[in-house]
């Protein structure tokens, strides 16, 4: 009988994972300021894969934080709290909980992790595309929900039933909150109802510890490989309809708009684009150059629907830029040189078309409307002292 890796075996294992990265990352050298950040990614996706692949499985299911502030990692909407558990497509389980008053919650089905190599070298057919939303759900007064989810309906089932497709092996929730500090979220948990569950064995336990190497090197080379894939197929400054991440398990619903922003300190760009007549949701962000979202706490990197300021014309328009160029519609994109701009518009009537200038940021209100809404010092320090409050406040957990 072959012995289990002991805790010194585990740790070996995960030697070289944040250099390699960093390797790929600045291949010309990392300065040590990058060479941390890195380390500080890499810890936190260490952190996430224990959460989600090693305590967690699909005979005792428990819906785990997956992309958060302090798991920043696929570009994380700073609307959305993420979870995920895995299911056996052959079980049978019920969704259960409290509805909350937050935007929307819907929870898709998946063949393997989203952000991961394997997931697009797996697949022999189409992307799986299920998912479902709380609000299809009988809700109670007290905003109590329950559904069953599983193969087939159950014999002499009468309530909510969800079918769950034979290729899923996970579950990945979106809970979307535009007003960050008022809206509640929703409660969920999950239980297996054909299976009561088991303890993992050692061996497996020892197994998914043994994945984590490859788990947080694939997670991150992931989303470093996808942001080279837009500078390359979409450019410099611009925000372009995106149909590759569409097609790699986005929501069925939601265009992703997605572009380099790449300009020196003293410059802006000015995102502008006609805000659908009908859309249940939309929202704007600027990430790193490994998809990491900015800093979302701490600075206005996002704008969603309820954020921002739309001008008297029915247009959104957004300052990108290092300094704070004075208007409320800023989108802090912190010291990174480049990095991603994206945009998403969910259950929209009309996809709109963007466009990106670059400007002077000393130039940036002869650029836009004279009735831009602009802001004080004081009032940006209170901007951000209701974001940081807000984020804390959302249920990330």
């Amino acid at each position: 009988m072959t012995a289990l890796p002991t805790w010194t075996d585990q740790l070996r294992a995960l030697e070289g994972v944040a250099e390699n990265l960093i390797a790929t990352w600045r291949p010309d050298g990392a300065t040590e300021a990058e060479t941390q950040d890195m380390n500080k990614l890499a810890l936190s996706i260490l952190a996430d894969g224990y959460l989600c692949h090693v305590y967690t499985d699909a005979r005792r299911p428990v819906f785990m934080p997956l992309w958060n502030f302090a798991c920043n990692q696929g570009g994380p909407n700073p609307d959305y709290v993420y979870l995920t558990t895995e299911v056996d497509p052959a079980g049978v389980y019920e969704i259960s909980g409290f509805r909350g008053t937050t935007r929307f919650v819907e929870i898709t089905q998946q063949e393997s992790e989203m952000t991961s190599p394997k997931h697009f070298e797996r697949r022999t057919g189409p992307p799986l595309r299920v998912t479902n939303d709380l609000d299809e759900l009988t809700i109670g007064a007290d905003g109590s929900f329950r559904v069953t989810l599983s193969a087939r309906r159950p014999d002499g089932h009468d309530g909510d039933w969800w079918p769950l497709d034979p290729r899923t092996r996970k579950l990945l929730m979106r809970k979307c909150a535009c007003d960050w500090t008022h809206e509640v979220d929703a409660r969920v948990a999950i239980n297996r109802l054909d299976d009561p569950g088991a303890d993992m064995t050692p061996a497996e336990s020892a197994g998914r510890f043994s994945d984590l190497a490859e788990w947080i090197d694939g997670m991150i080379r992931f989303d470093m490989q996808l942001v080279r894939y837009y500078r390359e197929h979409h450019g410099i400054n611009v925000l372009l309809r995106s149909q590759w991440i569409e097609d790699a398990g986005g929501l069925a619903k939601q265009a992703y708009y997605d572009g380099i922003h790449q300009i020196a300190d003293d410059e802006a760009l000015i995102v502008e684009f006609p805000v659908p007549t009908e859309c249940h949701y939309w929202q704007i962000l600027v990430a790193d150059d490994r998809f990491s979202t900015v800093d979302w706490v701490n600075r206005q990197s996002s704008l969603n629907d309820f954020q921002a300021r739309v001008d008297p014309d029915g247009w959104f328009r957004a300052v990108v830029s290092r300094q704070d160029p004075g208007v409320h519609n800023w989108l802090d994109k912190a010291d990174f040189p480049w990095g991603i701009l994206q945009a998403r518009f969910y259950r929209a009537n009309e996809y709109p078309k963007a466009t990106v200038t670059k400007v002077p940021v000393a130039d940036v209100l002869k650029h836009l409307p004279p009735d831009t809404v602009v802001v004080t010092p004081a009032e940006r320090a209170q901007q951000l002292r209701i974001r940081r409050e807000g984020a804390q406040l959302r249920r990330i957990w």
